[in-house]
């Protein structure tokens, strides 16, 4: 009798592609561990536009840069230069999640610092992107930093909430994000992004393969008039979806036609973290190839 009738090699494929992603992350982790930048490199896919974001910061102001990364060269001078002051010891995955072309981890790593014995604990989150072949496209990270200090202090803000009520604010500011990109409407989108917005998403506009680093509310949208001047989005469904109260992470799926009326498809993934006064500050991640 059969009860649950899904595709079976749907759910084959699925579950191929879902275990070539997590393995293919924890190549790469385990190369952080050694902490050898050939090896480390060794792990990225060779001759793609990568999407890096490894180096973020946050400012005495409370702003927020974070650097995209993409060529190479520019990698491997990145890792010299963070393996270059620390060693990471350990990663402890609490949240695992293999999509069939990504892995996203939130997770407890043990490090220290270079020439010191003390060692430290620290909360990330990461997107790993990936490929059909081995290795990694990139790798999108956020380290987990006290909310007080994210956001430049504003007269009248918001009072900053934490644990079950932020959780369930951010549910709610991303549904109104969805429905925003549903109604092909750049201000819904934008409704709860915080002013200073750092936001490293895919370019769909220029579809470079690469991501464009935007730096304000004012950016963003700009961006946003201009994608839906190309395209016209039909349709916005999420497939994963997890939160605590300083981060969002969603893998959704966008149905859309081009101006000629060619339909096409993406799936994106990103994570979205909220500043002290609540509203989004930051929103990383990557997208597959229009189809």
């Amino acid at each position: 009798m059969k009860v649950i009738d899904v595709d079976p090699k749907l759910l084959r494929d699925h579950a191929k592609a879902s275990i070539h992603s997590g393995k293919e992350a924890w190549i790469h982790m385990e190369a952080e561990f050694v902490g050898d930048i050939d090896g480390l490199m060794n792990t990225l896919v060779p001759g793609v536009p990568y999407a890096y974001t490894i180096v973020p910061q946050v400012m005495e102001d409370g702003s927020v840069k974070s650097p995209v990364i993409s060529t190479f060269e520019e990698i491997r001078e990145c890792y010299k230069f963070v393996r270059g002051r620390s060693d990471l010891l350990s990663n402890e995955p609490l949240v695992d999640i293999r999509g069939t072309w990504y892995n996203f981890t939130e997770g407890v790593n043990r490090g220290k610092v270079r020439g010191q014995d003390k060692t430290t604990e620290s909360y990330t989150i990461a997107i790993f992107p990936g490929a059909q072949a081995k290795g990694i496209t990139g790798e999108l990270v956020w380290a987990k930093y006290p909310k007080t200090i994210l956001g430049p202090r504003v007269d009248g803000e918001d009072a900053m909430l934490e644990g079950e009520p932020a959780r369930r604010l951010l549910m709610a500011q991303h549904n109104a994000y969805l429905d925003g990109w549903r109604a092909n409407d750049p201000d819904a989108i934008l409704a709860h992004m915080h002013d200073g917005v750092q936001a490293n998403i895919r370019n769909y506009v220029d579809d470079t393969g690469t991501l464009i680093g935007i730096e304000s509310k004012d950016d963003y949208r700009t961006y946003l008039k201009a994608f839906f001047g190309k395209y016209e989005v039909s349709k916005v469904d999420y497939l994963h979806r997890v939160m605590q109260d300083w981060y969002l992470f969603a893998e959704i799926r966008v149905e859309m036609r081009d101006r000629d009326g060619k339909e096409l498809a993406f799936n994106s993934a990103d994570f979205f973290v909220p500043a002290r006064n609540n509203r989004i500050i930051v929103q990383t991640g990557h997208g597959t190839d229009l189809a």
